[in-house]
C-alpha cells in the first residue's frame, strides 16, 4: 500500500515539474490574456497611484509608452516587468520635464529667473543718483522747497540743457518747469512773474509740507522756485579780476566744491580763466567753449583737479561738466566770462 502510495506521489511530482518547465499553450495564453487587465488600463491605474505625490502639473500630461529598440515586445502577462518598464519612461519623462521647467517657489512668479549667480552682478543694481543728494539744500529763503525726487529730476535735467541758452530769465523758468504742467503756460509765465520779482510769501503758506499735498498751482510755484535756485546754482558768473566764484554740490558720495577765477595773472598779459574742483571721488572735469575749445582733468581716486583757458573772449559763456564715477549722467555749468565792471 506504501509502495503503491510513494509511487503516486512521485508520478505526480515529475509530471507537476514537467508541466512547470514547458512552453504554455496557445489556449492556455488566451485564457491568461483574457483575465489580465489591458495595458492601457494598467497604465491609468498606476497613473491613479502615483497622483497623491503630487506631482508639477506637467505630470497630468498623456505619457506615451513606445518601445525601445533595444527592448522586445513585452508578453501579456508580464505584470512586474510592465510596471518597471512603466516607471522608468515615466520618471525620464519628468526628469525631462523638470530640467526644461524647474519648478518654483508660491512667491516666485512664472518667468522667473532660476539662474541665481554666486557673486552679485553690478548690472543688476540700479545706478547711483549722484545728485539727488542736492534737492535738500534747495531753499526759498530760510525754508526748504519740498520736492519729490522725481520732480526734482526732472527739473534738474531740465535746467541742465537750458543753463547754456540765452533765453530770457522768465522763460528759462517756464521752459525748466513746462515738462511737469503741460497746458498751463499762462499760469506758469504769470507764477514765474511773480518768483522774479521776489518771494511770494502768500501764495506759498507755512502748511505746505510736501510737493504731494500742494495745489496745482502751488506745486507749479515750487517748481518754479526749485528752477530758480537749480539754474543758480549752475551758474558761474566770473567777472575779470573780481572775487573767487565758488559752488557746492552735495552728491551722493560726499561733496563737490568749485572755485572758477577769471583774472589776468601778473606774470602774464593776457586773462585766464582757471577752475578748480575738488571732487569727493574719482572723476573729471572738462571745460569747453564751442567746438574750438576743450580741456579735459581726470583723477582715479577723490582730490582736487584744476583746468585752464588762456586768453579767453570776453563775454563768452563757456561749459563745465563734471563726471563722477565714470557716470553717464554728468553734471553741467554754465561759465560765464565778464568784463572787470559789473553790469
Amino acid at each position: 500500500m506504501n509502495n503503491e502510495t510513494n509511487k503516486q506521489v512521485e508520478t505526480f511530482e515529475k509530471n507537476f515539474f514537467d508541466w512547470l518547465l514547458s512552453k504554455p499553450s496557445s489556449e492556455e495564453i488566451l485564457e491568461v490574456g483574457e483575465n489580465q487587465k489591458p495595458i492601457k488600463d494598467m497604465e491609468a491605474e498606476i497613473r491613479g497611484q502615483e497622483e497623491w505625490e503630487e506631482f508639477d502639473p506637467l505630470d497630468s500630461e498623456e505619457i506615451d509608452f513606445p518601445y525601445d529598440n533595444e527592448s522586445p515586445p513585452m508578453t501579456l502577462g508580464e505584470v512586474p516587468t510592465v510596471y518597471n518598464r512603466f516607471e522608468s519612461l515615466l520618471q525620464k519623462r519628468l526628469k525631462a520635464k523638470i530640467e526644461a521647467k524647474p519648478p518654483i517657489f508660491p512667491w516666485e512668479e512664472s518667468g522667473y529667473n532660476t539662474d541665481y549667480p554666486d557673486v552679485e552682478v553690478p548690472d543688476l543694481v540700479p545706478p547711483i543718483r549722484l545728485w539727488a543728494s542736492q534737492m535738500k539744500n534747495i531753499r526759498w529763503g530760510n525754508l526748504s522747497i519740498p520736492l519729490t525726487d522725481s520732480v526734482f529730476a526732472q527739473i534738474l535735467q531740465s535746467c541742465q540743457e537750458i543753463v547754456q541758452s540765452n533765453l530770457l530769465p522768465g522763460s528759462r523758468l517756464v521752459k525748466a518747469v513746462d515738462n511737469l504742467f503741460p497746458g498751463q503756460s499762462q499760469s506758469l509765465n504769470n507764477l514765474a512773474g511773480l518768483v522774479l520779482a521776489g518771494p511770494p510769501r502768500g501764495v506759498l503758506p507755512g502748511q505746505v509740507t510736501t510737493y504731494n499735498s500742494a495745489t496745482p498751482n502751488q506745486q507749479m510755484l515750487l517748481s518754479l522756485l526749485a528752477a530758480e535756485e537749480i539754474l543758480s546754482s549752475l551758474t558761474l558768473t566770473c567777472h575779470l579780476n573780481q572775487a573767487v566764484e565758488r559752488r557746492q554740490w552735495e552728491t551722493a558720495v560726499g561733496w563737490i566744491n568749485i572755485e572758477a577765477e577769471y583774472s589776468i595773472p601778473k606774470d602774464r598779459s593776457c586773462a585766464c580763466l582757471r577752475i578748480k574742483g575738488q571732487l569727493p571721488a574719482a572723476g573729471s572735469l572738462k571745460l569747453q567753449g564751442g567746438e574750438s575749445y576743450q580741456t579735459t582733468a581726470q583723477r582715479s581716486d577723490a582730490g582736487i583737479l584744476w583746468v585752464e583757458l588762456f586768453a579767453p573772449k570776453p563775454d563768452q559763456k563757456l561749459q563745465l561738466t563734471i563726471n563722477l564715477l565714470n557716470g553717464e549722467e554728468p553734471l553741467n555749468f554754465a561759465v560765464c566770462l565778464q568784463p572787470n565792471s559789473k553790469s
